[in-house]
């Protein structure tokens, strides 16, 4: 293991427990999920790190597109997103750049501020692995429901997760996302 890679790790980890830190005094309700994505007014979904094609995830787009059709949806966005706006023209973007997040993958208070506090009923993270920063935006939110798949550390961050199958393809656990989000 090299010294930058070590230095990378300490600092992941230290971020984690800074977010546990943080978190700690925040108690998470028990929750019934009946209707918990349909009787939802506002949402965020945070768009997977570092990706730049959106096929993957089109069926969780449209399916979003359907139950937030007004404003009522915001996007966390990593990169240029131009063709995600195009199929989402009514939503709200934060595109997110890499001076806000911290040197321990923590996003920046002035990211949080353009995000938290919103009364967002859901909030959705796409990405497949935990990935420290889209977690903490997505616990940060305040959303009543939280969604992300199953990963060391994830439950942290959130209060519903989809288990992944390694030998899935990406677009089948998205597929797996959409069918779950469809029942509730």
């Amino acid at each position: 293991m090299n010294l930058i890679t070590l230095s990378e790790n300490v600092r992941r980890f230290t971020g984690m427990q800074m977010s546990r830190l943080h978190f700690r005094k925040q108690q998470t309700e028990l929750i019934t999920f009946t209707r918990s994505i349909s009787g939802a007014r506002r949402g965020l979904l945070i768009m997977p790190v570092g990706r730049t094609e959106w096929l993957p995830v089109a069926t969780i787009v449209n399916l979003l597109k359907k139950r937030f059709p007004e404003r009522g949806l915001t996007v966390v966005t990593w990169g240029p997103s131009l063709e995600l706006m195009q199929m989402l023209p009514h939503s709200n973007f934060v595109r997110v750049v890499e001076t806000e997040i911290t040197r321990f993958y923590l996003p920046s208070h002035g990211l949080l501020a353009r995000i938290e506090n919103a009364g967002y009923d859901v909030a959705i993270d796409l990405n497949l692995d935990l990935v420290l920063p889209s977690g903490y935006i997505c616990r940060a939110s305040n959303a009543r429901v939280r969604i992300g798949f199953t990963s060391k550390g994830s439950d942290l961050f959130y209060n519903f997760q989809i288990k992944r199958n390694p030998s899935m393809a990406r677009q089948g656990l998205y597929d797996r996302l959409a069918a779950c989000l469809e029942r509730f």
